[in-house]
């Protein structure tokens, strides 16, 4: 597992700012390893349980379809983004989040794959 922390860094041109970075090789401990980065990096956010659950849910459902799929093409390395709003956000207001999958062919491997999985956090209403 190899984390980056991101949190001071921008992404270039937008007014978002990366919260942290994690490359993972699959292997049996994955879902795990996210699980465990996922609460350590937005616990001080302070954010609802219930929205927390669902940003675990949603990653971890797109984390097991990577891991089994149906076609049977074998994923290399998973790579996970988090990102947020650069302005300071005033507390008790909702948040929302989207997540965008890429998927890239490992060169001339066509049946190995890895995946890039970025989550955007918002405050909902602006």
């Amino acid at each position: 597992m190899k984390q980056t922390d991101l949190s001071q860094k921008i992404a270039p041109d937008t007014e978002w700012q990366i919260l942290g970075d994690l490359n993972l090789s699959v292997g049996s401990e994955v879902e795990f390893a996210i699980n465990a980065w996922l609460t350590e990096l937005l616990s001080p956010l302070n954010l609802s349980m219930n929205f927390l659950n669902r940003v675990h849910d949603s990653v971890q459902g797109t984390v097991r379809r990577i891991l089994y799929p149906n076609a049977g093409s074998i994923t290399g390395h998973i790579h996970l983004s988090i990102f947020a709003p650069y302005e300071r956000i005033p507390e008790r207001k909702p948040w929302g989040f989207f997540h965008i999958e890429r998927i890239e062919n490992q060169g001339e491997a066509v049946d190995v794959r890895d995946h890039a999985i970025d989550i955007y956090l918002y405050v909902e209403g602006q």
